[in-house]
This record gives C-alpha cells, structure tokens and sequence, in this order.
C-alpha cells in the first residue's frame, strides 16, 4: 500500500465520523431552541401566580357628640351650635337641660356651642364619645356661655 491510499483511508474514517458529530449538534440545538420557546410561551400563557397586595385596613372610629346645656331658665333662650358639618344651627330653648347629639365618621373635628338664657344659671359641655372635652357653667342673671373643642 502506498502514503497516498493510507491517507485517504485515514480521512475516510474522519469524514464518516464529523457527519454524525454535525447532525448531533443540530439536534442538541433545535431541542434547545425549542425548549427556550415553550418554555417562554408557557410563561406568558400561564404567568407565575403571584400574592397580591394586602389590604390595608382603614380604623374608622366613629365619633358621638353630643351638646348639652344646663341650668335655671326663668324665661326663654337661645342656643347656637356648629353642626359636624360645620353649618351653624340656631335653637329656641324652652326648657333645661338641652341636649343635642350627631355621630360623625370624620377624623377630626371643631365643635362650638353657645348658650345664653333669661336665668340666674347656666352652663354647657361637648361630650365626645362619653369623655367631657369642655364644659363652663357660669352663674348670673341673663347669662352667657360657651364650650368649644378645636380637635375631636
């Protein structure tokens, strides 16, 4: 045998094997490619679940006002009031004690109250939720008086 037909020998063996080694990497890479693409197609038909976000829970705390006027009334009187809308609210008294209650769900709020009667006594409080925030009696005849809380 010659060099010459040993070497084609030689390269017939590698040329039967790069053939094969070719083929198994195209398929190694297509089987890749076509993971990757299922893969992404799954996760945009089906998106991972995820938890949301808590609610966040709101403390409503509602407020009882409640307005009272008290003390002697030999003839008439007048009380005037902020309503918890802030709107003025004018009373003819003919009677004491006077009271007035609203509930309110507001966080914050300016209550006001003023009083005056034909009478030797008078006095007013602005009780929220049943704690006194601000009372004043005051003792004298055609008597005036006012309670105010800036903050309920």
């Amino acid at each position: 045998m010659s060099t010459r037909t040993k070497k084609r020998k030689g390269s017939k063996s590698l040329g039967g094997l790069w053939l094969p080694t070719v083929v198994l990497v195209v398929i190694a890479s297509v089987g890749y490619g076509v993971t990757t693409v299922r893969r992404m197609s799954e996760a945009i038909s089906s998106p991972p679940v995820t938890s949301s976000i808590p609610a966040t829970v709101v403390q409503i705390n509602p407020k009882n006002v409640t307005y009272e006027v008290f003390g002697t009334l030999d003839g008439g009187g007048k009380v005037a009031y902020a309503d918890l809308n802030a709107q003025p609210v004018e009373v003819t008294v003919t009677s004491l004690p006077w009271s007035h209650s609203e509930t309110t769900m507001t966080p914050s709020a300016t209550l006001s109250l003023v009083a005056q009667v034909d009478g030797p006594l008078l006095g007013c409080r602005i009780i929220v939720n049943g704690e006194v925030r601000d009372e004043h009696s005051i003792s004298h005849e055609g008597a005036a008086v006012a309670c105010t809380v800036t903050a309920a």
